[in-house]
């Protein structure tokens, strides 16, 4: 049955409620309810929730309002997400920071709602004491981070192994300071704390609205800015690689499709220059791709996707919190390592004019490994991406561009019409399209008339689009 809930885009103890209903994929509907018109007095509203508070939920004939009742009431009924610990001394942990907070975060709430958010909104007029209480809030603070988080020794509240109810009521909470422009630099711990807790994408989508409000505001606070815009300050990126080389164009990408700023260098591995001693000391693996920020250098191109996921937050391309999502995307990725490269190997060969019995062997084991792709990774030509990912993982970036190396050698791809359907899906990508321009240019300038159809047409459609 589905949850109604009435909420304001403006509570925090709404918002933690309706990132704990996101973050369980439960069955709801959202009604706004303004209390800033006293929606929430009036005999409707009154009926559901005879204390007039936001948030409350409705199921069926059931009514249930208090913000910690309601996130119990929906783990419980979802206990696979473990947000709620099932273990009693796990659980009590969460209970007794729980029952804290609601008598000590209090105080971040009402400063920020009295002291800027009526204000804001509704023209109130600042409270005298304003700056007497911001010296609770941050005493509330430092005790929060002595004790919970053990002055930044744990990841989540209480040493927990995942982030809780208790840490998502928390982070909600903290979040109302940003409407007062809040100095966080004081405070580097709850910094990496946010932050932790922001690559949690349902965070965003609940605080949309009131995001947007901040937003408005046009604060300069660099710490609220880099939430805002999921953008940590990073030492920009030096991408080495070769535009011939398939886990190359995978990376290269993924920089362009989440638009991060680096730079690149062409590694021109057709005259040896990786395993020249400058390169060698940037990659003695001596192999492209490879990246360089600040003193820290990576190789291999899986590892790399990850880092910049990660590094930047790009939880469309690799998920974090569902666990089994991302590792489903890895075991695409060491599939792949172990099987896929066959693709660049069957190519080179194909170049070397080798025996044309040997060649026919190693192209009927390429068509049985797509063959194999298509069944097991796109469910027989069902998924759009692999393993029906809502959009391009890094999965599908490592996978088309090593597909797309038999290209070079004029591969018919008839002979497995999904991967037809799922190289076009993807290369419609502007992005995608813009990483493989020069390798399709190389190809169209050397046998652009003795590709067959379908080969002819990609490369057509990246050389007309992918320069504007």
């Amino acid at each position: 049955m589905s949850i109604t809930l009435y909420f304001n885009p403006y509570s925090h103890r709404c918002l933690s409620v309706k990132t704990v209903l996101l973050l369980t994929k439960s069955d709801f509907n959202e009604k706004i309810i303004d209390v800033l018109k006293g929606e929430n007095v009036k005999q409707a509203f009154t009926n559901i929730n005879p204390n007039q508070t936001v948030p409350a939920i409705t199921e069926g004939f059931f009514s249930l309002f208090e913000s910690h009742a309601i996130l119990k009431y929906i783990c419980i009924n979802k206990p696979d997400y473990k947000l709620y610990p099932n273990t009693l001394q796990q659980k009590a942990l969460v209970d007794s920071y729980l029952d804290w907070h609601q008598n000590e975060f209090t105080k971040l709430l009402d400063y920020s709602k009295e002291c800027y958010l009526q204000p804001l909104l509704i023209g109130n007029k600042v409270p005298e004491n304003r700056v007497s209480r911001l010296v609770d809030v941050e005493e509330v603070l430092l005790f929060f981070i002595k004790t919970f988080l053990n002055n930044g020794q744990y990841n989540y509240i209480n040493d927990q192994p995942s982030f809780t109810l208790a840490d998502i009521r928390a982070v909600c909470d903290l979040t109302s300071l940003f409407i007062c422009n809040f100095d966080f630099e004081k405070f580097p711990i709850l910094e990496q704390y946010i932050w932790r807790m922001f690559k949690i994408t349902d965070l965003y989508q609940s605080h949309k609205e009131y995001f947007n409000l901040i937003q408005k505001q046009k604060y300069k606070n660099q710490f609220i800015q880099s939430i805002l815009t999921k953008q940590i300050k990073q030492e920009q990126i030096t991408l080495y690689f070769h535009p011939l080389s398939s886990p190359s164009r995978a990376v290269r990408s993924l920089f362009l499709m989440a638009k991060i700023e680096y730079n690149e260098k062409v590694i021109d591995i057709l005259k040896s220059e990786n395993k020249s001693e400058y390169y060698t000391q940037v990659n003695p693996n001596q192999t492209v791709p490879c990246i360089k920020q600040g003193n820290f250098t990576l190789f291999e191109s899986h590892a790399i996707l990850k880092y910049i996921c990660e590094q930047y937050m790009l939880l469309d391309f690799y998920p974090q919190e569902n666990l089994r999502l991302k590792a489903q995307i890895d075991s695409y990725l060491d599939f792949h390592l172990s099987e896929m490269r066959q693709i660049t190997e069957f190519v080179m060969s194909s170049q070397k004019n080798q025996n044309e019995q040997e060649l026919r062997e190693k192209q009927k084991n390429i068509d049985q490994l797509l063959q194999f792709f298509v069944k097991i990774f796109l469910n027989e030509g069902k998924y759009k991406y692999i393993y029906n990912h809502k959009t391009i993982s890094i999965a599908d970036l490592s996978a088309v561009n090593e597909i797309l190396f038999l290209v070079m050698i004029n591969y018919e791809f008839n002979n497995v019409p999904q991967i037809q359907k799922y190289i076009a899906n993807i290369i419609e990508n502007s992005h995608v399209k813009q990483s493989n321009k020069e390798y399709f240019s190389t190809i169209s300038s050397n046998q652009h008339n003795n590709l067959n159809q379908f080969n002819k047409q990609i490369i057509t459609t990246t050389k007309k689009r992918g320069c504007c």
